[in-house]
């Protein structure tokens, strides 16, 4: 369970580690935070080995990460950083979409999701958030959620019906990806890769594999 306590205390500039997927996003968002004095960027990084590197060294106050580097299983990374640094928060900054992701990362970890295409006010307002001990999500976010509590049955549930495994098998598949290569990437066999397949194209009602691989692609906006 979360703790609602402030990340930190007393006037020191926040330390803050970005990490994006390219180096254009890593260093836009770098200077966004920068320009606030609340703040210091004490690390960058575009690829996993760098993240998990100056994560390491610095262990700052707060990450503003894209999870989803490299097609990796981004989920799983949150979960394993909130873990290693239960005194961080964490802030996913993604296009990857809210409303397929969000909650999972939630789960998984995070105290907020971000996405790329908002402001860089917004973005400000996250992390003034969650360093108050509270959880940040955008308002569409806060509607779905609403309307899940309050049980209203036409609320899409589009992808939550796959656990987080089966999301990660099902995004490298969007992403073009192998059985083989899927195997490699989360170290699984093989033979669990097309057993979380089965079980995907169950859960979603596809037919065949094909069906499997033009639904992830659609679901995922991937080309």
């Amino acid at each position: 369970m979360k703790s609602r306590a402030p990340a930190r205390s007393g006037r020191e500039p926040c330390q803050v580690i970005v990490v994006g997927d390219t180096v254009v996003s890593e260093q836009g968002m770098a200077t966004i935070v920068g320009r606030d004095t609340r703040y210091r960027v004490c690390g960058t990084a575009h690829s996993f080995r760098e993240a998990n590197e100056v994560i390491q060294r610095e262990r700052p106050d707060l990450l503003l990460i894209d999870p989803f580097l490299e097609n990796r299983d981004g989920i799983r990374w949150i979960r394993d950083l909130a873990t290693e640094f239960p005194r961080a928060r964490i802030i996913i900054a993604s296009r990857q979409s809210e409303q397929t992701f969000a909650e999972r990362a939630l789960r998984a970890g995070a105290w907020g999701y971000w996405m790329r295409t908002s402001s860089a006010e917004e973005l400000l307002h996250a992390m003034e958030t969650v360093l108050t001990g509270e959880v940040y999500v955008s308002p569409l976010i806060r509607s779905h959620a609403m309307h899940k509590f309050a049980g209203h049955r036409d609320v899409p549930h589009s992808l939550n019906v796959l656990s987080d495994r089966e999301m990660a098998v099902f995004a490298l598949i969007a992403a073009g990806h192998g059985t083989g290569q899927i195997a490699n990437e989360l170290g699984i066999c093989r033979k669990t890769v097309e057993t979380h397949c089965e079980h995907i194209k169950l859960k979603l009602g596809y037919p065949n594999a094909e069906a499997l691989h033009h639904g992830a692609r659609e679901s995922l906006g991937a080309s």
